[in-house]
């Protein structure tokens, strides 16, 4: 606009930085509701201490945020590991259902503005696909 340039356009990239932070985010959720059988620790990809606990209990799910160092070699999601829980920042209780059907519904959400951006056949947009459909 009046002969100058605002913000970077990238031709031949898809799935910029700040998508791939969400993207992430709705991945590891995913991730951790197919393994929700009974402890999952979902690791924030955006901090270096700071984990997603969830323990499921039957209907219930119990969600809390806690501060732990994280391992050498640990990954985005976990069941089998051992950590020291430093603090718990807040706790809160859901059913199961509610959080799979509104993971569900809000992947689906993203997935629509994704493939208004990216190619369909982008193999990010394909494992949430993948992901999300699992779930249901």
């Amino acid at each position: 606009m009046d002969d100058k340039t605002y913000g970077e356009y990238r031709e031949y990239i898809e799935l910029d930085i700040l998508s791939m932070n969400i993207y992430d985010w709705f991945s590891n959720f995913a991730q951790t509701c197919m393994l929700l059988k009974n402890i999952v620790y979902l690791s924030d990809v955006e901090t270096s201490e700071v984990w997603i606990k969830m323990i499921a209990d039957g209907e219930d799910v119990q969600i809390s945020e806690i501060y732990a160092d994280k391992p050498d070699g640990s990954h985005s999601v976990e069941t089998d590991i051992n950590l020291d829980e430093k603090n718990r920042v807040w706790e809160k209780t859901v059913k199961v259902l509610d959080f799979q059907r509104e993971l569900v519904f809000k992947g689906e959400q993203y997935l629509l503005e994704l493939k208004k951006l990216n190619s369909e056949t982008n193999e990010y947009i394909k494992k949430l696909e993948m992901q999300l459909k699992e779930i249901k």
